[in-house]
């Protein structure tokens, strides 16, 4: 073996050696301190070993489940409207002025009335996964009972009767 090759092979040697010592240095400190280290790789560039920490991945989590949107059908609100007004189905006339879509329940307002007659009364409802629930008709104002727990909004009714028979600001 010629001289260079001998000098060559001593740094090869000698930097294995010292790559070796500063790994397992490192890991005994660690470990006497009670950290863990981060795995490494090594990365060669222009003849120097650099340790570069491994990149970390975000734990995944579950997807959730969206749920459906809430929706409501013609015939169904009717049947609301029949159940709490006493007009026969087949002579409800009804028009939604409004709707207002949340997560998990649809508000309603609009009017109601028997066809062929030309009174009517407002209407509020709300639809939920339990389904369509008129809480109040008429052309009065309505008991607190049957708005505030559903949260319609104050521009469609501003003012409530309250459990004393007060009319109250909502």
């Amino acid at each position: 073996m010629n001289q260079a090759n001998k000098i060559v092979l001593s740094i090869l040697l000698g930097a294995g050696a010292i790559a070796a010592g500063v790994y397992f240095g490192l890991n005994s400190m660690g470990r006497q301190k009670g950290v863990s280290l981060q795995p490494t790789i090594a990365v060669r560039l222009t003849r120097r070993a650099i340790a570069t920490p491994l990149p970390t991945v975000p734990p995944t989590q579950a997807p959730t489940a969206t749920p459906a949107p809430i929706t409501w059908a013609k015939s169904d609100l009717i049947a609301a409207l029949s159940q709490k007004t006493g007009i026969p189905k087949n002579e409800i006339k009804f028009s939604v002025g409004k709707q207002i879509k949340r997560a998990n329940s649809v508000l309603l307002n609009g009017s109601v009335s028997r066809q062929g007659e030309m009174g009517g009364a407002a209407f509020f409802a709300v639809v939920d996964a339990g389904g369509v629930k008129v809480t109040f008709t008429g052309q009065g104002v309505p008991q607190c009972s049957e708005v505030n727990p559903y949260g319609y909004p104050l521009s469609w009714v501003d003012y409530c009767v309250n459990s004393q028979g007060q009319t109250v600001k909502r």
